[in-house]
């Protein structure tokens, strides 16, 4: 993940999540909710310790619940944090994986589409209905990230492929995509295909593949055909250095 830019993209200074607060001193039953800032130097020093989504789905779904703790965020804080934790994929994944789950929990509640909107909807903090609505994207969130990555012992024998030193960066691609839908189910042009085909080609390409593909800044935001073409630049020089070894 690049960092710059998922640190720069629309991110604050500071998160401001919700608290609740008595707002009429000595009078029962006034409750009242401010903003308290949170650093978003505490985001970034989250993320070293979070994990990577691909790898631990559970486990990160439940750090990252235990650090936003029982206060409140607004949608804007929330996307912050997802822009400061994820890639563009991964978001999107846990987008719709969190959607997805959450229709399937509530069949008859409000779409998950409008629970978790594209835009900012400006919920108001001071109602109890904006309130629900922000602890329920919250909670769609960390329903999310758990359901993110497919599941299945398959997926397992993706996971397990690996380039042939002489097979090139197209046959080794389209290799995986085949294995992707056939032992996962998964469609590889679906944002959750997307990121595994990504994480699979650049890790398990040949070793000098590999070494390159790892040294572009940001990769992981980089499309496929992007990565392809810097795989294929290794793979021609390498042939071009054995012809002139033998001629």
């Amino acid at each position: 993940m690049n960092e710059t830019e998922s640190e720069g993209e629309g991110e604050r200074a500071n998160l401001f999540p919700l608290r609740e607060i008595p707002t009429a001193p000595g009078i029962i039953g006034i409750i009242g909710y401010v903003n308290v800032p949170i650093n978003t130097s505490d985001v970034r020093a989250f993320k070293k310790e979070m994990g990577k989504l691909m790898d631990d789905p559970l486990g990160v779904s439940e750090r990252l619940d235990e650090f936003l703790g029982t206060s409140i965020y607004s949608y804007e804080d929330l996307t912050a944090i997802l822009r400061s934790l994820f890639n563009t994929e991964e978001r999107e994944m846990i987008r719709q994986a969190g959607i997805r789950e959450w229709e399937r929990r509530n069949p008859q509640s409000t779409p998950g589409d409008q629970k978790w909107p594209s835009q900012d909807p400006r919920w108001n903090a001071q109602t109890e209905e904006g309130r629900r609505s922000m602890i329920d994207i919250r909670n769609i969130i960390i329903q999310g990230i758990r359901e993110a990555v497919p599941r299945g012992q398959n997926l397992s024998k993706v996971f397990g492929e690996c380039q042939g030193k002489n097979e090139t960066p197209t046959e080794w691609l389209e290799r995986l995509r085949k294995s992707l839908q056939i032992y996962s189910g998964t469609d590889p042009d679906s944002p959750v295909g997307e990121v595994l085909l990504k994480t699979q080609f650049v890790a398990k390409s040949w070793e000098d593949i590999r070494k390159k593909l790892e040294k572009i800044e940001g990769w992981q935001e980089k499309g496929l055909q992007e990565l392809l073409r810097e795989a294929q630049k290794v793979y021609m020089r390498r042939d071009e250095e054995k012809t002139e070894n033998t001629g």
